[in-house]
């Protein structure tokens, strides 16, 4: 039941969730069956947004994460007793701070206003691709669960472990790969979706454009080739930042056993 989905396309998939989310029909009409009202929510065709901020804003975003990022590595590397190494990290995490709250607040990338946020008609998107891969995620934890030896498990009880100590001492720290695995498999699939919109919303709907929908209107439609190709360079990039680190981290244990 719960692996079926995942058997399925993603356009098979799209096609019956827009069916489902129809702003005069579908889930709308459920409340109707208890005498209530049909609900008001539009789907895939909101153009309510949430969360907006100004894209202007992103070089200080993107200057403090790399600060914070820095300065994790500058403490990892203290405690690890790379003195030399945590000093230079630290000083660079002080220099990429510096330049997140001095410089680029006064560099705007765009001259214009670029505001921006996290459109509602994506929900229904949401809804369909963690109805699709939800059952994936169950079978990969499963395996997880079922590769815990029982004993660890009885000996963490009679040690006095209640039930909330058993799963964050024992087994969530134990199935940390089964984690690491399923973001990197989710997030790339996430960030190079396609079908799954284009079968839910259409080609059209600018609310929620992805950038592999960007790359495909922009190639066969626009006949912008040479921006369709840069758009595909950048996507490859980055579903490459998330794929990357995880295989260098594989081979490295491979080659360490």
């Amino acid at each position: 039941m719960f692996l079926f989905p995942f058997a399925l396309s993603f356009v098979v998939t799209g096609t019956i969730w827009r069916w489902l989310l129809q702003p005069g029909g579908g889930v709308n009409v459920l409340p109707t069956l208890v005498g209530l009202p049909p609900a008001r929510f539009a789907w895939l065709t909101s153009r309510t947004q949430v969360w907006r901020f100004d894209w202007n804003h992103l070089p200080v975003i993107v200057g403090l994460i790399a600060a914070a990022v820095l300065a994790g590595l500058a403490v990892a590397a203290r405690r690890a007793g790379r003195r030399r190494r945590a000093v230079v990290t630290a000083l660079a995490g002080a220099a990429a701070l510096g330049l997140a709250i001095g410089v680029a607040p006064g560099w705007r990338p765009l001259p214009y206003p670029e505001p921006h946020g996290f459109n509602l008609a994506f929900v229904g998107i949401i809804l369909a691709a963690v109805w699709q891969m939800a059952g994936y995620t169950m079978a990969l934890y499963l395996a997880g669960l079922t590769g815990i030896p029982e004993e660890l498990r009885e000996a963490a009880v009679v040690e006095g472990a209640n039930e909330w100590q058993l799963y964050t001492r024992i087994i969530l720290p134990m199935m940390a790969p089964i984690t690491l695995s399923a973001t990197i498999v989710l997030g790339h699939i996430s960030l190079k979706i396609f079908d799954l919109v284009f079968a839910m919303a259409g080609p059209d709907n600018s609310w929620t454009d992805v950038p592999a929908l960007l790359m495909f209107i922009t190639t066969f439609r626009g006949n912008q080739f040479a921006k369709g190709a840069a758009i595909g360079v950048i996507l490859l990039l980055l579903v490459a930042f998330i794929i990357v680190p995880y295989l260098r981290s594989q081979l490295r244990e491979g080659a360490r056993e």
